[in-house]
């Protein structure tokens, strides 16, 4: 088996001496590290003191009302140091410590944990130990208050083997900590969430998909190995053909049947750039015909999106790995990701105007090329932040993290007024019905730009169950049987509220809810949901996945899904 080790190809001599220059300055550090949060849990106690201190009310009302100032002299540092540290951390972790031996001492770790659960007759339920300020989902993880936490401290990549095409991992490893470990390998994984920050164990016990997954499917059907440690501290490997069952069952499952200590994923070979084509498009109709086209063709396109820009207007964006040629052609490179490159977004826009147009860019850039404007949110944030000044002046500092944001300004009236007055919605449909759903979209919320990722859903095993239901339409031409789904998603501030008048978001993310029931589709549950119980259980299957839950022993360990997602803000 041909693995990749995860030391840099010094000498031996080389690596020792800077490995010890490495933890000499390690040490030094000392005094930056507590400041900047080397322990989390410090970081999380330090803001929780905030919270309580005289100075925290002036401060939220202050950076309620003046959230733009708030995000420059204050998210936005934070998060640059963050991020930085971030980065040292994780290549001097890569470069100079062994991961996989260490790695069997940390799940050993969590095992110990577990057992210690046990040996007090399972006070409680049990969650990560990870506060929840720094997920990435807007939402507040309440359900923590009276949970046991299990310190599930698990971020480095183990090995590539080539062999096989598959790269092991610790479910604390980010989309973009991977990208740049395996880019100069020559491989990306077959489905590589753009946002830099966002986790494979976030993405695995929820969803994740790219723009590739028209041909792929979710990350979770990239996954040829769970490593997962059971309530009652054993370890157990999940795979196709062992522990079947529990393999079908993680997705969506949010972490309520076990937790997962590392995971093997698909790895695809790619090339240095990105080859891509923007096609405009001016109706809702024309939109959806050439999307189905496009998802469906024999050899189809390696990466295919849409970003919506009104209900009638849109930019069909199609892809492929590619060489940068000699000669351009009529084709323009674009290095988007430089902090001085307009945002991605705002670059696509342009192709409504100019018409079809193609170009080549860095991969990487093409892969996070959302993360520097948060999607579109930013320019919320920073009206002016797309400008030229501003990108040249401090575009270098990147977007706030909302981890960052979160720490400080994670209150129940901040949370409520965010909930009735900004959308952060995802919903995943059948591709059939499209123009329905942006139909939909612009009557509950008209918000843009919409995002549109096309998904394609496979089929289960028939004896093995799952949070989704056995797919509506499947069709043959696929092993396994498969569907076209799409993801629509919509991040924004409605214009009504922009506009001082009444937006009813209760009522809106319940008809959006209703709607997506009854096209057998899906809600993306990292944002908030207005559903009751018993609607939650018509959108997702429970019955098998309570089997798993009771055949693992999860009840009485693991909160259900519900317990973590139900509505927080209902009124």
């Amino acid at each position: 088996m041909a693995k990749v080790s995860n030391k840099a190809p010094f000498s031996h001599h080389i690596h020792s001496v800077l490995s010890a220059v490495f933890r000499i300055v390690w040490f030094i550090a000392l005094p930056v590290r507590f400041v900047i949060g080397i322990n989390l849990s410090i970081l999380s106690f330090l803001g929780q003191l905030f919270q309580k201190s005289p100075l925290y009310a002036p401060f939220v009302e202050f950076s309620t009302n003046n959230q733009t100032i708030f995000v420059l002299l204050i998210a936005l540092p934070i998060s640059f140091v963050w991020d930085t540290y971030v980065k040292i951390r994780n290549y001097y972790v890569q470069v100079f410590l062994a991961a996989p031996l260490l790695h069997q001492e940390r799940v050993e770790h969590v095992q110990d944990q577990v057992k210690a659960w046990n040996d007090k007759n399972r006070p409680n339920l049990m969650c990560t130990a990870r506060p929840p300020w720094q997920t990435m989902s807007l939402r507040t993880a309440t359900f923590k208050d009276n949970c046991t936490p299990i310190d599930v401290d698990l971020h480095d990549i183990l090995y590539v083997d080539e062999e096989r095409q598959i790269v092991c991992v610790e479910p604390m490893v980010s989309m973009g900590q991977l990208s740049r470990y395996l880019l100069p390998l020559g491989y990306q994984l077959a489905v590589s969430v753009e946002m830099d920050d966002l986790t494979v164990g976030g993405l695995i016990n929820g969803v994740g998909i790219q723009t590739n997954s028209h041909i792929y499917g979710c990350l979770t059907d990239t996954v040829s190995t769970y490593e997962i440690v059971l309530s009652d501290g054993s370890v157990v490997k999940a795979t196709r053909e062992e522990n079947a069952d529990l393999y079908y069952g993680i997705p969506w499952s949010h972490g309520t049947l076990g937790f997962l200590v590392s995971v093997e994923l698909q790895i695809i070979p790619c090339k240095p750039y990105m080859h891509l084509k923007y096609i405009p498009v001016y109706s809702a109709a024309e939109l959806q015909s050439k999307m189905e086209v496009f998802t469906q063709e024999k050899n189809p396109n390696q990466f295919v999106e849409v970003t919506i820009y009104s209900k009638e207007t849109s930019v069909i964006m199609v892809g492929n790995f590619a060489d940068l040629p000699a000669d351009l052609g009529n084709a323009k490179y674009n290095p988007t990701g430089y902090f001085w490159r307009p945002w991605f977004y705002k670059h696509v826009e342009s192709f409504l105007t100019n018409g079809e147009g193609e170009e080549y860019m860095p991969l990487r850039h093409y892969i996070h090329r959302h993360t520097r404007s948060m999607f579109w949110e930013l320019g919320d944030l920073i009206p002016f932040g797309n400008h030229p000044i501003y990108r040249y002046l401090f575009g270098w500092l990147g977007a706030p993290k909302v981890s960052i944001v979160k720490l400080f300004t994670n209150t129940p009236e901040i949370r409520r007024k965010t909930v009735y007055s900004h959308v952060i919605q995802d919903i995943m449909i059948p591709i059939t019905e499209m123009k329905a759903g942006i139909e939909l979209f612009d009557e509950q919320f008209a918000v843009y730009p919409l995002l549109v990722y096309p998904v394609r859903m496979f089929e289960r095993p028939k004896e093995y169950k799952g949070l989704t239901f056995p797919l509506p339409n499947p069709s043959d031409e696929t092993n396994p049987p498969s569907q076209m789904y799409f993801d629509l998603g919509a991040y924004g501030v409605p214009p009504a509220v922009r506009q001082g008048k009444p937006w009813d978001a209760r009522k809106s993310i319940r008809a959006l809810e209703q709607f997506t029931r009854d096209v057998k589709g899906y809600q993306m549950l990292y944002a908030d949901i207005f559903m009751d119980r018993d609607e939650f259980e018509l959108m997702f299957d429970h019955e098998g996945y309570r089997e798993l839950r009771h055949k693992y022993k999860a009840v009485g360990a693991f909160p259900e899904v519900w317990d973590k997602v139900k509505p927080q803000y209902s009124r």
